[in-house]
């Protein structure tokens, strides 16, 4: 694994992003084509996270919890993984080839985590962001106004309508990619997120990297 860095890429590459063993050589051929190995799609996926505002990734790097995990077909969120040879919380699986096959549902997954830390720090059984938890007061008052969003019904998809945590994760991976998508779908929910999650002002008072 290449030596870390303090740029937002090389944060994400050295302390959240896992491929998991096999992930690559189980892989079909379309993975196998597009990537020369599990590393060069692990490198990819931090690059679409990149467009976070420095100050989430600084934070989201420094948490012990909430990791992602590159896999040749498992999509589960596991609240507690062993991964790399030590456990760790709330942990993110998403198939290589989801990168070239469905792109934002790659990225919503990959977002998964910082729902899951930012409303309960990754506790196993706490709050999420989107079910209106929050590990601050300004995180909280956010997480209220997701979870009062979302009975609205304006998600994209049957599951964003069903599970806030989909929800949220959908929006805030459209927000990332096509912000006037969202805002013609959801126009609070584009507010919000814009206001919040995509700010890097709001980030610098929410919360502190340590």
């Amino acid at each position: 694994m290449p030596a870390p860095a303090s740029n937002p890429r090389q944060l994400l590459l050295h302390r959240k992003i896992h491929v998991a063993d096999g992930a690559y050589t189980q892989s079909g051929r379309g993975v196998r084509a597009r990537f020369s190995s599990g590393w060069s799609a692990a490198i990819e996926l931090a690059d679409r996270l990149a467009d976070l505002p420095e100050a989430a990734i600084d934070w989201w790097a420094a948490q012990p919890n909430g990791h992602l995990l590159l896999t040749a077909a498992d999509d589960t969120y596991a609240t507690s993984l062993l991964v790399e040879g030590e456990i760790v919380q709330g942990v993110a699986a998403l198939p290589i080839f989801w990168l070239i096959e469905d792109p934002s549902r790659a990225l919503a997954a990959a977002l998964r985590p910082l729902d899951h830390l930012l409303g309960c720090a990754g506790e196993k059984n706490g709050p999420w962001l989107s079910d209106g938890g929050g590990i601050t007061p300004r995180w909280q008052w956010i997480g209220e106004q997701i979870s009062r969003l979302f009975p609205l019904g304006y998600g994209g998809t049957e599951a964003s309508r069903q599970d806030p945590h989909a929800y949220l994760a959908q929006g805030f991976a459209l927000a990332l990619t096509d912000r006037r998508s969202l805002n013609a779908a959801d126009p609070k929910l584009e507010r919000l997120i814009g206001a919040s999650l995509l700010s890097p002002g709001f980030w610098k008072h929410a919360v502190t990297a340590t």
